[in-house]
């Protein structure tokens, strides 16, 4: 145990920083990169041992020494303080030995099931910016280059695993445990940083209170030096936020086009289930992205109230459950839902608020139900109030678990995907957000139903809505001309084969001044602007566009990374018809298009 702790903990006592939070942070990245590169190590040689045993094929065995010798490697030069160094390299050898084995061994390993635990320890170890940038780069660019292999055959596998049945069977899931292991790793270590970071805070309130106390005159001073910090606190989830949310963008368009590929394609089956997977793991991290921004919006007193409006609940109970119907399918799960005939076809709701409340419901129910069974929605009016109930089929929650399940940071343990123990929390503040509540009921072993109740009140017909056209409508976009300006290159890739499949002529700007050029030589049908584009802003660019007397009819969509609420009025009010925030799901940007597409 002390050997074990020595590797752990090489190259801490040699940190040098300019504070001890600066010392601490150094030294808990050190050990995240160390324990990782221990665990590696071990998990290579032994799983080269037991294909070699197997298998009988030392085609595993020096290429897991070399791997090995990598990592210790890495934990030494913690040991001589290249920490940095340590870091990156780190991502590297593991994108190295991913695609080595996705060459010899195919999709048996299924080491695709990494590119998150990648990205999160990516995330995790780097503060830059630059260096987030970097790694998530070269990680997103190894996996592409590998699904590119898989799909064309330029390498063919190496070794045929499925002459060796079952052995194939036995590699595979031994292989996906311990990827696994290495995600949960992750989320480990990620839970545990929060909870440094809530402490570390907490103790810097009560410090500041107790000063208060002693100090009644610095009270003003330091009610001001609370609104800093938690205004910076803010601007660190708001920044943060638009860091993951650009490379996620990617990743969520490219698992949209795979399953729009497939579908077109009968010959792609077999990685249906891969394109499946992929969406799912980039929708679950785009939920859990938006309620840590939430969560701060609740924290910081600036938590969203109710702008009630007409809404077609039958038409939106729809659209909700087809997005979501994706990720249960991975988990082989239905989705059954009924509305009670005397519910009415239009109600008087937020439509954002209730859309966040049901989605953190079914997210919830589809992580904990049991695989193969189903989860049920029911909606239904009841002494004057609207009652939405989720129902899933797991083991349940204990009693004692069910006090505290609406609490922030409560999860209960789950192998499909570990939360964040967020969601619950924020559902119960949307409720009251609306005027409604929530309860749970669970019984062990049968499932458990959350129960939301909400003021019920008819609304008219949405105004200009024509029931019968409308599903048409969404299926024509042929010949339209669209304008994106956007900068990220894979972010302008995504969009132009979305759109193109779509039948629309896409024209590509990579700044708001070659945007304005290409607009009034061709003036577009419409043009999707990011909002953070280098040089002239996307606000800039918006204002050029409304005074343009080519352009200033064009409906322009703002794409963005920024998912504060304060962000989307402020291009609205400059002049923007739509908002649409990164990670963009196509489902909704092919709704939107055809509002402004004739």
């Amino acid at each position: 145990m002390n050997l074990l702790q020595r590797i752990v903990t090489t190259g801490c006592s040699n940190v040098k920083g300019t504070s001890l939070q600066e010392v601490e942070d150094t030294q808990r990245t050190i050990r995240i990169v160390n324990t990782l590169c221990l665990t590696c190590a071990v998990m290579s040689l032994s799983f080269s041992i037991c294909c070699h045993y197997l298998i009988g094929n030392q085609i595993f065995v020096w290429p897991a020494l070399a791997e090995a010798v990598a990592f210790v490697s890495i934990i030494c030069l913690n040991g001589v303080g290249k920490h940095t160094l340590a870091g990156v390299l780190t991502i590297i050898v593991h994108n190295v030995t991913i695609q080595y084995y996705s060459a010899v061994m195919g999709r048996v390993t299924e080491v695709h099931l990494l590119l998150i635990f990648l990205i999160g320890l990516s995330l995790l170890l780097f503060q830059q910016p630059f260096l987030r940038r970097v790694t998530i780069g070269i990680t997103i660019g190894c996996f592409m280059a590998g699904e590119i292999n898989m799909y064309f055959g330029f390498y063919p596998p190496v070794l045929d695993i499925a002459a060796f049945f079952p052995i194939e069977f036995i590699i595979r899931w031994a292989t996906i445990p311990s990827i696994l292991i290495l995600d949960l790793m992750v989320f480990s270590f990620y839970v545990k940083h929060v909870d440094r970071m809530r402490n570390r805070e907490m103790l810097h309130v009560q410090e500041m209170l107790e000063t208060v106390r002693l100090h009644n005159a610095d009270l003003e001073a330091l009610t001001a030096r609370l609104a800093r910090a938690t205004d910076a606190k803010t601007v660190f989830v708001r920044e943060t936020s638009h860091e993951i949310r650009t490379p996620l963008n990617a990743i969520f368009g490219i698992s949209q086009l795979l399953q729009l590929k497939v579908a077109q394609d009968r010959n792609l089956a077999p990685i249906r289930l891969l394109a499946d997977h992929l969406y799912a793991a980039s929708f679950n991290t785009r939920e859990i992205i938006n309620n840590v921004l939430e969560f701060s919006r609740i924290e910081a007193g600036k938590a969203d109230t109710a702008q009630n409006s007409s809404l077609d609940i039958r038409e939106w109970l729809d659209n909700v459950v087809n997005i979501h119907q994706y990720i249960a399918g991975v988990k082989m799960v239905r989705i059954r839902y009924n509305i009670s005939e005397d519910v009415p076809e239009f109600l008087l709701f937020d439509k954002l608020l209730l859309t966040k409340m049901l989605n953190n419901l079914l997210s919830n129910a589809i992580k904990f139900t049991a695989t193969e069974s189903s989860v049920t929605i029911h909606i239904f009016p009841k002494g004057g109030r609207l009652y939405i109930t989720v129902t899933d089929q797991g083991e349940g929650i204990s009693e004692d678990r069910q006090a505290t399940i609406f609490e922030a940071f409560v999860s209960e343990r789950n192998i499909f995907l570990e939360g964040t123990g967020l969601g619950l929390h924020i559902t119960r503040h949307l409720a009251a957000a609306m005027g409604g509540t929530i309860e749970v009921k669970s019984q062990k072993d049968i499932g458990t139903t959350f129960t939301v109740c909400l003021p019920l009140e008819s609304a008219e017909m949405l105004p200009g809505k024509d029931l019968k056209q409308w599903p048409e409508r969404m299926l024509n976009l042929n010949a339209a001309s669209i304008l994106i300006i956007e900068d990220d290159k894979m972010s302008q890739m995504v969009l132009s084969r979305f759109l193109c499949s779509l039948g629309s002529r896409v024209m590509l700007a990579s700044d708001g001044v070659e945007g304005m050029l290409l607009g009034r030589a061709s003036k577009p049908d419409i043009i999707i602007l990011d909002a953070h584009i280098p040089g002239m802003s996307g606000k800039d660019t918006l204002a050029h566009i409304r005074e343009d007397d080519v352009l200033k009819n064009v409906p322009v969509i703002i794409a963005s990374g920024d998912a504060f609420n304060e962000a989307s009025e402020e291009m609205i009010n400059a002049g923007a018809n739509e908002y649409l925030v990164k990670p963009i799901e196509f489902k909704a940007l092919h709704a939107t298009l055809t509002k402004y597409i004739e």
